[in-house]
């Protein structure tokens, strides 16, 4: 298994992680917030942010399945998993991964929306924008690639790859792996010494 180089220590991490939480926890002061995080990649990142944030809050998670067509960008998102989550009347912090293209967490925002929150905002563990294709922004991300790792995959801090690398306790990039080749047909001609 290749070892990840380091994208963000653990140290650039948990510094980022105290300043979102006093930025949140200022933002929403004298509110009681519900925090809402993606499952499984930003658990990690949940669960320190959320003690990072001086407020009473509530936790609550959702699984999400993106199907995306090759190189069309066509596709569903569909939600998977998603305890009663009351969203009603309250203040609603969505907690994402990676917001890239923008598709999924266009997707969240829409169905949130439809609960009618008091206010609806969110916190991204990375914001990548040049690789946005629908016009969505987190309020707050704890880092921001301008420039995304070229032919590099992010794990660690809850990212993975395949299920590996998720407990690293920094964010690092391993080389993307290639695409599976398509199998060789061989035409097995029968026996002709019959």
């Amino acid at each position: 298994m290749t070892k990840p180089e380091v994208l963000f220590s653990e140290e650039e991490i948990r510094a980022r992680i105290k300043a979102l939480g006093a930025e949140i926890g200022s933002t929403y002061e004298g509110r009681e917030l519900a925090v809402v995080g993606l499952m499984k990649s930003c658990l990690v990142f949940m669960a320190d942010l959320i003690r990072a944030i001086p407020l009473e809050l509530s936790c609550h998670t959702l699984r999400v399945n993106s199907a995306r067509g090759e190189g069309k960008g066509q596709g569903r998102t569909e939600i998977m998993y998603s305890a009663t989550i009351p969203y009603e009347g309250r203040d609603i912090l969505l907690l994402d991964d990676i917001v890239d293209t923008g598709i999924t967490l266009n997707f969240l925002l829409d169905h949130i929306r439809e609960k009618k929150p008091r206010s609806l905002k969110v916190c991204a563990l990375i914001n990548k924008p040049g690789e946005r294709k629908i016009d969505v922004h987190p309020d707050w991300s704890a880092f921001t690639l301008d420039q995304a790792p070229v032919d590099r995959f992010l794990v660690g801090y809850g990212l993975d790859h395949a299920e590996s690398h998720r407990g690293l306790p920094y964010i690092g990039t391993i080389p993307r792996p290639a695409a599976p080749a398509e199998g060789r047909k061989i035409r097995i001609a029968p026996d002709d010494r019959a």
